[in-house]
């Protein structure tokens, strides 16, 4: 069902619709229904796919009126955007997040409050919001629009609805943790709150910078736009 900015819209909040699920009344209900593993492997499943269906109806849609254009300059801009989306994006995989299911063992670690993480407690979902903006700004039209809010919204929503979950379930651990960093990125640095490692970070931010130049030559490859300044 695809092909239509009406299906685009549909897939939208229906991705958005199953993301709810996790911070509402719903997933405890799943959870001692069908048990933890089994609602996770369901839940990813269903995510996976409203994902597939959100992108096939991305694809296929019109592209509607064209909202704004920035010009060249937006080409720079979405490049210094992407460097910082994927060094935080390379983070999030190299450490272990007390904001993950299971992440409570890691609210002591030390690369937890001097690595990435003292730049954003959240720096996949960072990524996420900077990808989104990048894409934005080169990308005005309605149905870009429509993919991209979508998808950066809810990585946004979802650093303030974690937090609050995660208050919720470690009490005075995650109190202290969530004291010396912060959601907003390099807050908790700019502030005095946090601390940052150079020697636990400087192999993350090389990784990310190799990661940034694949996405970045193999953009048009991939995507059939290239991403290059005019």
């Amino acid at each position: 069902m695809t092909g239509t900015m009406s299906s685009l819209w549909l897939a939208s909040i229906a991705f958005l619709a199953l993301h709810i699920i996790p911070s509402s009344f719903l997933r405890e209900k799943l959870v001692s229904g069908m048990g933890l593993r089994a609602y996770l492997i369901g839940y990813s499943l269903l995510s996976g796919a409203a994902f597939v269906w959100m992108i096939m109806a991305f694809v296929a849609a019109p592209y509607g009126d064209l909202l704004w254009q920035v010009g060249n300059w937006g080409r720079y801009g979405a490049i210094g955007i992407m460097v910082v989306a994927s060094i935080l994006l390379v983070s999030a995989y190299a450490t272990r997040s007390p904001t993950a299911i299971g992440g409570e063992k890691a609210l002591q670690a030390d690369a937890a409050r001097h690595g990435m993480h003292a730049v954003t407690r959240h720096p996949l979902m960072w990524s996420l919001v900077l990808w989104a903006v990048a894409h934005l700004l080169n990308n005005g039209d309605v149905k870009s629009v429509i993919f991209f809010v979508t998808l950066g919204g809810l990585a946004l929503a979802g650093t303030f609805l974690i937090d609050v979950r995660r208050a919720r379930d470690l009490g005075a651990d995650w109190q202290d943790y969530a004291a010396h960093t912060s959601n907003i990125p390099f807050a908790a640095l700019l502030t005095g709150r946090a601390s940052i490692s150079v020697r636990r970070v400087w192999w993350q931010v090389l990784l990310g910078l190799v990661v940034f130049m694949a996405f970045f030559h193999l953009h048009t490859l991939v995507i059939g736009v290239s991403p290059f300044p005019l």
